[in-house]
């Protein structure tokens, strides 16, 4: 038997009768939107924000500067920043010639070519070459990287842990890179030395390479046990070569090495950062810079002054970040995820800047949301939404996170409000509140995600939140307590919790849209293990209920690899042909594009999978709406890292002829300059909608059979939505598009 929930939703209808077209498909990030927090544009409003950030130099484009590569471990996807006048700005164009990486990079020249080369995850080794007109690319020299073991001189797997982050640095001066990483126990330090450069002949030594043996055991001679937990003077007294200690075990991995020399005596310290720790600990070398290294004690404070200290895990970078030419130095937590929920991810990216050299540094703390506070950046799990808010005539900007630790330390998310205070062709957004609705301050839920539609039918937009109340979902609608097009009024004291479904859960997202093009709203959730379920609207207009119809609309049904988890969507019409497209984002940053099945049990086909886009981010939620007036909407993607990007709509329109519609219209001329008749099939009332639900013309009574005039000469030229509802509640719905 197919149950019914009864949640009272509605909104309009995104396509009708329009003939089907074809046309490509184009996006493009934009930066060029003017977003204003606290009276100061955001420099890279759009960069969809930063949580767990490595952060690496390299020469992007053919200028002198450095540039900067941030890779983020809860999105495994790398962010590129051009060192411009001064300052650093977003350039997305460099993120699609890196390769796919997962939970770690190290940048680093291995071949002394002057190219800063990549080391990633599972040490796959790509070398940086250029193409024929000087851009970027990456050769894939090794997979694995392999090393000489101490009892085989047959190679063996350098191991890495996929929690850690190595130090791949020349540590002992020869001109090659030496590897350091911890053992499978997590306790110890292995030091592979490149013995590249030992193998030259004549004694001159050979040019540097990725020749790699291990040196000996319990180098260093220290031990890690717990957080904090050194020992120093071990000995590899034990048969096996292992620390002769009569507790040795192994342990969860988890650890972080950084190295430099900071105190100046010309000896390589470590900074050491463990799972289960909130600070980094450094430990101080007597050298030798070999693999005879000693170190003899641990600071666990550091630095000295404002020392670094997460909630959970930190990596520590060192790097030139504000162009002086001597190394500063950056922390921000090694976390793929913030299952402690205590970590804030707006101010994760700690930068100290360094006053002395590069050779005897010394720290001052200037700020913990270094690029963070230049961008758009709510911590994780950004949502975002637009509706004209003011009554202005264009689209305003909320946007739902998944939370920050509150004043009585427990994790709520909240939604941020930004006006529009641009114009409907060229947007700009000020923030007004980073609390809409007093949302934190009333309700403990985490992962809202606000959303547009018309409840009760009274042609004005209302709010629905879906959130997460432990790990329950729930959504509260908030009725528009104000007419069409004026200044929203929404009453949280007055909000309603409406049933769900039997099969929501935590991580699912629904979008309201018209499957079956019977004028009402149909539901589309797309689920975590990454279907599309479709619920039948079987109420009326004013009063919907939702009937489970398909687990698997348009044949996307659960993938079993993970590739499309929590997928977002968005129903538009992209391209201006009089046809709906399905958008959708996933949780693994994919992003595709496909046709709306002429009936709902038929298929999606998929258009286009947009790889010029690279990776968006991981977590996306997506919104589409008209940004820029051209009656392409544009598309607004909402990152698990906490930001946005802007997704500009740059399809060439399609050319709608509706010539194999004349005979049955019941609204025409279409296309139109201005006058449309409606020659009603029933009586009722018509009135005409913007793509995005916005009323354009107030509604009038139509006779059944009587041509009744519509004037749109004062209409932008684009398509609009004539809807006409009969006296017993049923709709149809017709595009027209009027031509300047």
């Amino acid at each position: 038997m197919k149950k019914l929930f009864l949640p009272a939703l509605l909104i309009f209808p995104l396509f009708g009768q329009a003939q089907p077209g074809t046309g490509s498909f184009s996006f493009q990030y934009d930066q060029t939107p003017a977003v204003t927090v606290n009276n100061r544009v955001l420099p890279n409003a759009w960069a969809g924000g930063l949580n767990s950030s490595q952060f690496q130099t390299m020469k992007l484009n053919d200028d002198a500067a450095d540039d900067l590569v941030v890779f983020d471990r809860t999105s495994n996807k790398v962010n590129t920043f051009l060192w411009q006048n001064g300052a650093w700005q977003y350039a997305p164009e460099y993120e699609l010639r890196f390769p796919a990486i997962n939970n770690w990079m190290v940048l680093a020249d291995y071949d002394g070519d002057g190219r800063k080369d990549l080391f990633a995850h599972g040490l796959v080794v790509y070398r940086n070459t250029r193409g024929s007109e000087g851009q970027l690319v990456w050769q894939k020299v090794v997979d694995p990287l392999l090393h000489v073991g101490l009892s085989s001189s047959l190679p063996q797997y350098l191991y890495v842990a996929n929690s850690d982050i190595p130090a791949i640095v020349d540590y002992d001066g020869d001109g090659d890179l030496d590897i350091l990483a911890f053992d499978v126990s997590g306790d110890g330090v292995v030091y592979y030395q490149n013995m590249s450069r030992e193998k030259g002949s004549g004694g001159a030594p050979a040019p540097p390479g990725l020749d790699y043996k291990r040196s000996g055991q319990c180098w260093g001679g220290f031990s890690k046990q717990e957080c904090n937990d050194f020992q120093f003077g071990i000995t590899c007294d034990a048969p096996n070569g292992r620390v002769g200690s009569p507790n040795a075990r192994v342990q969860h991995s988890g650890n972080t090495l950084t190295v430099l020399d900071t105190d100046g005596d010309g000896m390589n310290d470590i900074l050491f950062g463990f799972v289960s720790c909130a600070n980094i600990a450094r430990l101080r070398s007597v050298g030798p810079n070999n693999a005879s290294a000693t170190y003899v004690s641990a600071d666990t404070a550091f630095p000295a002054r404002n020392p670094i200290n997460f909630n959970s895990f930190p990596a520590t970078f060192y790097e030139d970040v504000d162009g002086d030419g001597i190394k500063d130095l950056l922390a921000s937590p090694n976390m793929s995820a913030n299952d402690v929920t205590r970590v804030d991810f707006r101010n994760s990216n700690w930068f100290y800047k360094n006053t002395g050299t590069t050779a005897r540094p010394n720290f001052q703390y200037v700020n913990a949301s270094f690029l963070q506070a230049d961008m758009l950046d709510l911590g994780e799990y950004a949502a975002p939404a637009l509706s004209d808010l003011d009554g202005d005539g264009d689209a305003d900007l909320l946007v739902g996170y998944g939370g920050v630790l509150g004043d009585g330390a427990d994790y709520r998310g909240s939604i941020w409000h930004f006006e529009n205070t641009g114009t409907t062709t060229a947007p700009a957004f000020r923030l007004v509140t980073t609390d809409y609705l007093n949302l934190a301050k009333t309700l403990s839920l985490t992962n809202l995600i606000p959303a547009f539609t018309d409840v009760n039918a009274d042609g004005s937009p209302d709010l629905v939140v879906t959130g997460t109340a432990g790990t329950t979902p729930q959504i509260r609608v908030l009725l528009n307590g104000a007419a069409k097009g004026a200044v929203v009024k929404y009453d949280l004291s007055t909000a309603r919790i409406l049933p769900l479904p039997d099969r929501f859960g935590p991580g699912d997202k629904p979008v309201f849209v018209d499957v079956d093009r019977d004028g009402k709203p149909d539901l589309l959730i797309g689920k975590v293990i990454g279907s599309i379920e479709y619920y039948r609207n079987v109420g009326t207009a004013t009063s919907p209920a939702y009937q489970l119809q398909n687990q698997s609309f348009g044949g996307i049904a659960a993938n079993e690899n993970t590739q499309r988890q929590s997928p977002s969507i968005a129903v538009a019409d992209f391209n201006a042909d009089g046809r709906a497209e399905l958008f959708t984002a996933t949780a693994n940053g994919q992003l595709k594009l496909y046709r709306m099945p002429d009936a709902p049990d038929g298929p999606l086909t998929l258009i286009d999978s947009l790889p010029a886009l690279g990776l968006a981010g991981g977590g996306l939620v997506a919104v589409a709406a008209d940004l820029t007036g051209d009656n392409l909407p544009d598309l607004l993607l909402g990152t698990g890292s906490g930001g946005l990007r802007y997704l500009r709509n740059t399809s060439p329109k399609a050319i709608v002829t509706a010539v194999a519609e004349l005979a049955a219209a019941w609204a025409y001329p279409n296309p139109t300059t201005g006058l449309v008749t409606v020659v009603a099939p029933f009586a009722g009332r018509v009135e005409v909608f913007s793509v995005t639900g916005r009323a354009m013309v107030p509604d009038r009574a139509a006779a059944m059979g009587v041509e009744t005039l519509l004037d749109l000469s004062a209409l932008p030229g684009g398509v609009y939505l004539v809807r006409l509802t009969a006296n017993n509640g049923v709709v149809k719905t017709r595009k027209v598009v009027v031509w300047r």
